[in-house]
């Protein structure tokens, strides 16, 4: 029975990450967004980063106050009635064929995708094999997520869909945490906290996924130009390096590879990509995290983004070159898991705050839609394999990860290293787990 649990209790924090992630990052039913007007459209595209931005601080809120809470039962069953108001947001949506309804849809899913993720991170973290389960179905959700295809009839692969997350994974997560709140019903969980304030993690989230989606919204309005790009690349460091110096100790490393993370995959030449690379994409991601986790090496993950951000602006267009978006779309996935397991942070409501600055659309997606006037890849939202090589981007996306770069050995010259995982003897002496 006992292996029975942990089994349920891994298959759970992976499917519920990975339906959370998708929930915020993805756009609600692509084909009523296709079928409306031009001027609802325009509104839906606009509202998606800002729907982004609050999942991403929902997310960060609810982990913070589950890890406060400490009580596991409590956690499992804010989580469950979060699962079927999601569920329940997933219908409704789809019942009410209105196009006003669809970006408050949208809104609703964003959050509710990000209160579940914190959640479920909050109640998975302190173990390793579950919690690893967690962040590969964050991770790897994230990644299919941002290389979703705009879809049309010539399109040979869409991601995980054009309208996710699907609904029978829904349903699945709803009734796998709906067992496994039966099973945590006689557990607690007390954790000590660090002196700093709990809600320090809280300020950081709001403070970088706001004034990130405030740079990319200002950066969108203007002209591409050095100017505009030269103070953008300013202000997303320099709000990178305050978020991270927020955290306690070296936790704040995992914002200054997010951040620039978030800048080289939106500068990555990554479609059109054949189905076939699907799986493959998967096993990179893990392949990339259990890398990371062997070689705790925060410099080399923020090197490797750099050099993803090169390979962005050197590529050239993927027309008629398929190994152009497939290299670039398996480079992105493979690093995207070595950086997030070369610097876990110690604290649980941490490693979320790094999954959620991969929500919020960063100034090089600004660049991308530029011609539009949006943040965003297309007219539509998602990735256009039409869509013009932008050489810049990937020179701007260079940029940003050096000044985090920077930033990074800042933090790691004035915050002294803390010896132990969120799995070691330290993390087993602030959580005590009581039987009653």
């Amino acid at each position: 029975m006992r292996r029975l649990r942990n089994l349920l209790e891994v298959v759970t924090a992976f499917l519920a990450a990975a339906v959370a992630c998708l929930s915020v990052m993805m756009p609600v039913d692509f084909a009523r967004v296709s079928g409306s007007s031009a001027l609802h459209q325009y509104l839906m595209v606009v509202n998606v980063p800002r729907a982004d931005t609050a999942g991403a601080v929902s997310a960060v809120v609810a982990v913070v106050m589950a890890v406060s809470f400490g009580d596991t039962r409590l956690t499992w069953i804010a989580a469950s009635v979060t699962g079927v108001a999601l569920l329940a947001n997933f219908l409704l949506s789809r019942a009410f064929d209105t196009d006003v309804s669809l970006a408050t849809a949208n809104y609703i899913d964003s959050i509710f995708g990000g209160v579940l993720l914190g959640l479920v991170g909050a109640a998975v973290l302190r173990r390793w094999v579950p919690g690893a389960a967690f962040m590969l179905g964050a991770i790897a959700s994230v990644v299919f997520g941002d290389l979703t295809e705009l879809p049309s009839t010539d399109s040979t692969y869409t991601g995980l869909g054009s309208d996710s997350p699907p609904l029978w994974s829904i349903v699945a997560v709803v009734v796998l945490i709906l067992v496994s709140t039966r099973w945590h019903r006689r557990r607690r969980v007390e954790v000590v906290l660090d002196r700093d304030a709990p809600f320090g993690s809280v300020v950081a989230a709001a403070i970088i996924s706001g004034s990130t989606l405030l740079a990319a919204e200002w950066f969108a309005g203007h002209k591409v130009g050095v100017f505009p790009a030269t103070l953008a690349v300013l202000a997303t460091v320099l709000i990178a390096v305050l978020s991270a110096f927020i955290l306690t100790g070296r936790d704040g490393s995992i914002v200054l590879i997010g951040v620039a993370f978030a800048a080289a995959s939106s500068a990555i030449v990554a479609v059109p990509l054949p189905n076939w690379v699907l799986p493959i994409l998967f096993l990179a991601v893990a392949a990339g995290l259990w890398t990371g986790d062997r070689w705790r090496y925060p410099l080399a993950a923020i090197g490797l983004v750099g050099a993803l951000a090169i390979f962005a602006a050197l590529a050239p267009d993927s027309d008629g070159r398929q190994w152009v978006p497939v290299i670039g779309a398996l480079a992105l996935a493979a690093i995207a898991g070595f950086g997030f397991g070369a610097a876990p942070p110690r604290l649980i409501q941490n490693r979320v705050v790094g999954i959620a600055v991969l929500f919020v659309p960063s100034v090089v997606l600004a660049i991308r839609g530029a011609n539009d006037s949006l943040v965003g890849y297309s007219r539509l939202w998602y990735r256009s394999p039409g869509a013009e090589h932008e050489p810049f981007a990937g020179w701007t996306a260079l940029a940003i990860t050096l000044g985090c770069a920077l930033g990074l050995l800042w933090l790691r010259a004035v915050r002294p290293a803390v010896p132990g995982r969120m799995d070691s003897a330290r993390a087993q002496r602030d959580s005590r787990e009581e039987d009653q």
